[in-house]
């Protein structure tokens, strides 16, 4: 008999670390609306990441939702696309995790400088590359059923907020001649947070294959699901 009995962790990993992430955002969004004319270049555009991505997370896993469940199903071709690899332990781990990460890189930013500029290229950058082939094979796949429109959720945030902040340090550490070799270990927080807090969940979650954080909700493919 399995029991039912709710842990500490299933309650957090409902909606209270949604709303953590939200409310970290929003301190940042207070700070950076008093401090922005005394912040460097670097601690804008880490600052921007620390606001923005509660947004993203927002559209991906709050509305319309259902990123889980479409990486799931199409990209790991999941038999249980609402509870694994992808749920929601492993999305409070990556998300959650990556807030509090940029929070700290920001904090770290008058020592690192361009380090963490060439983190936020790949990081606003690649995040819109990869939705925007999760949407081509989004379109493709339920197309027949009704999609017609070039859309997964996280897409919307990802071309409107990340890739400008991409764009605009890559641009800068272009233009300003301030990049130098040392820069390029940027590369290892990206590196970490694809490898770490991103494909290690998803391994772990994989093999488990558990049910116990599955979402309950497909969210935006749920008309096109049937």
């Amino acid at each position: 008999m399995t029991s039912t009995r709710k842990t500490l962790l299933d309650w957090w990993c409902g909606q209270p670390w949604l709303r953590a992430t939200y409310l970290l955002g929003a301190i940042m969004l207070c700070v950076g609306i008093v401090a922005w004319s005394d912040w460097s270049v670097q601690e804008r555009i880490m600052g921007a990441l620390c606001i923005l991505l509660p947004l993203h997370v927002f559209e991906e896993l709050a509305w319309p939702a259902g990123f889980p469940f479409m990486m799931n199903k199409l990209i790991q071709k999941s038999d249980q696309p609402l509870a694994y690899p992808e749920n929601r332990l492993t999305d409070m781990i990556t998300n959650f995790g990556a807030e509090l990460l940029f929070i700290a890189m920001f904090a770290l930013t008058p020592t690192a400088g361009n380090m963490f500029v060439l983190f936020a290229a790949f990081f606003g950058i690649g995040e819109t590359v990869v939705h925007t082939i999760f949407s081509i094979v989004s379109l493709r796949h339920y197309g027949p059923m009704g999609e017609r429109t070039l859309y997964t959720p996280g897409f919307a945030t990802a071309w409107c907020t990340l890739l400008p902040v991409g764009v605009f340090s890559l641009h800068w550490l272009v233009t300003s001649g301030t990049f130098v070799p040392w820069d390029l270990w940027g590369l290892l927080c990206v590196a970490f947070l694809i490898g770490f807090m991103i494909r290690l969940p998803f391994i772990i979650s994989y093999k488990i294959k558990s049910t116990r954080f599955a979402y309950d909700s497909k969210g935006y493919f749920e008309k096109f699901e049937g």
